[in-house]
């Protein structure tokens, strides 16, 4: 009897390991396509996953290039200005002095007596006023009495005493420019004005800032002109020395005492904030609450971050999340590769026109060049 019991049992045991080992096998009746809403990964058909509620494909055959695409406009300044001079003639060398000056720079009116101290300017004579006489000084409006008469008066006198000695009236500084005449013609000549102000910077086009004096650097916030260009200081004394600022790479600002007061994955080093990237997996696992992830997945735990070295520069680690498939990352321009998120890199120029969209490019005044496509690594 007690043999029945047990083969009992194990039947009843078999058949519900069974039952249980097919329920979990059960698949949909209709399993999703792509684009259609979804709960777990067998709710879609072969070949698609479920990514954020959507079946969706999650591998693509696609490969990493180690090349990547850069914008080129030049290689030389004169690549940037097709045409257009970037130098105005001669007959345009006093044109900023006749159209824009109307006051001569370093003048300012106040009284003088010689014109050394009225710098670009000028001091005039007075007027004596006793005889409306041009004069520099007191002495040229003396009254002496010559022969029992005032010399400029003519009224009698005996002594100089008699006669009406006058005073020389106060003299400023005349600060007009005498070339300032705006209606002239070369205030309104092209040749002067249609210049080409960009350079060639790292191949690109780019604003042209280089001065030769500090009056080519109009910006109140770059108005030192150093090595060729427009910059905030060159010396502490240049900054506001009292709000503790110091002139850094001809920028003023306070230098740093501490890592806190630089972004993330920066240390304060000698002043300054420098990258120096993450230091452990775990600095990149608390960091990611404040979305200090490089290059990550789009759906992926933070407890997965790795710090290793970055794609750009092998020295600097930075923050990774791992990936399983190339759904798994946060951009479209993404492949999952050896684990990890990287962007899909470029073979050819033409690929890259498409991922920088360079297309239709014509060249125009105010861009006189055309940008071209480069894929390189």
């Amino acid at each position: 009897m007690r043999h029945f019991w047990t083969l009992g049992i194990c039947a009843l045991g078999s058949l519900f390991w069974q039952c249980t080992d097919e329920a979990q096998q059960v698949q949909p009746a209709t399993q999703g396509q792509r684009g259609e809403a979804c709960q777990a990964r067998n709710d879609c058909q072969q070949g698609l996953a479920c990514i954020l509620g959507v079946c969706s494909k999650n591998d693509f055959e696609l490969t990493s290039s180690a090349k990547h695409c850069d914008r080129v406009d030049c290689q030389v300044d004169s690549d940037c200005c097709g045409n257009r001079p970037k130098e105005a003639p001669a007959k345009c060398d006093n044109r900023a002095s006749i159209c824009q000056t109307p006051s001569l720079p370093g003048c300012i009116t106040t009284s003088c007596t010689s014109s050394e101290s009225c710098g670009a300017g000028s001091c005039p004579t007075g007027t004596c006023n006793n005889s409306g006489s041009s004069c520099t000084s007191n002495t040229d409006c003396a009254d002496p009495c010559v022969e029992g008469v005032c010399a400029v008066s003519q009224l009698s006198c005996s002594t100089d005493l008699d006669c009406y000695q006058g005073t020389c009236s106060i003299r400023y500084c005349s600060c007009s420019n005498p070339d300032y005449n705006p209606s002239d013609p070369i205030c309104s000549d092209p040749d002067c004005t249609n210049l080409c102000n960009l350079k060639c910077s790292d191949e690109r086009c780019v604003q042209d800032n280089s001065c030769k004096s500090d009056a080519d650097c109009p910006l109140a916030a770059l108005s030192i002109c150093s090595g060729g260009s427009c910059v905030e200081c060159v010396e502490n004394d240049d900054c506001e020395a009292d709000e503790g600022e110091e002139c850094r790479n001809n920028v003023c600002k306070k230098p740093c005492v501490a890592n806190e007061q630089c972004p993330l994955f920066h240390s304060c080093r000698d002043g300054d904030c420098v990258e120096t990237g993450c230091q452990s997996d775990r600095e990149c696992v608390l960091a990611a609450n404040m979305g200090g992830q490089d290059q990550g997945s789009s759906n992926q735990d933070a407890r997965l971050s790795k710090c290793l070295p970055s794609n750009e520069d092998p020295l600097i680690k930075t923050c990774k999340v791992p990936c399983e498939n190339d759904g798994a990352c946060a951009s479209e321009f993404q492949i999952c590769d050896a684990g990890y998120c990287r962007f899909i890199g470029c073979d050819t120029d033409d690929e890259c026109r498409g991922y920088l969209g360079i297309a239709n490019e014509t060249e125009t005044e105010a861009r006189p060049f055309i940008s071209r496509a480069v894929c390189r690594p």
